[in-house]
């Protein structure tokens, strides 16, 4: 895969919906610790990887975004809620270097973008829009370089890569 592949958008009525769940779970996110992604806050969800250790844990567990992530992404079982923007009193720039995900997820990620950023992506800047899901090798280069809207969230999915042993809590 040489691109990004835009493979769906979020119905109109989901993505209030979901704007609403993503600003009410700031308060549950805390400060990203990957020097490539300073001063953004996220969130994991359903399974986390320690970047340093390559331990997986449990990560926060809602069944109704376990639902939609499912219909987003079939399989999936690990995720990570980005935030840029302003929320109550957290600042986020929401922004990640270019860079290649961990070993811990399968080659193929997608994200449920809310608002607009422009992701760059092996080499080429592209503009995400509001309720877009995309589609990309998490392998290749790629980042978060400027958010457009005053704020933005992503819901960014994988899959375990278990031959690499990093298998699902039961």
């Amino acid at each position: 895969m040489s691109s990004i592949k835009l493979v769906g958008k979020v119905k109109s009525e989901t993505l209030a919906d979901l704007k609403s769940f993503c600003r009410s779970s700031v308060n549950l996110m805390t400060r990203d610790v990957s020097t490539y992604a300073k001063g953004r806050y996220r969130l994991w969800l359903f399974h986390e990887c320690n970047l340093r250790t390559s331990e997986i844990t449990k990560g926060y567990y809602d069944d109704r975004l376990w639902n939609f992530c499912q219909r987003v992404y079939p399989g999936c079982n690990i995720g990570l809620l980005t935030f840029g923007g302003k929320v109550g009193n957290i600042t986020s720039t929401g922004l990640i270097q270019p860079h290649r995900d961990h070993s811990y997820s399968e080659a193929i990620a997608r994200t449920v973008n809310v608002g607009t950023c422009i992701f760059h992506y092996d080499g080429k800047d592209y503009q995400l829009n509001d309720g877009e899901i995309i589609e990309f090798n998490c392998k290749k280069i790629h980042g978060v370089t400027k958010i457009i809207t005053p704020e933005r969230f992503s819901i960014n999915l994988w899959k375990l890569n278990e031959n690499k042993g990093y298998k699902p809590i039961v």
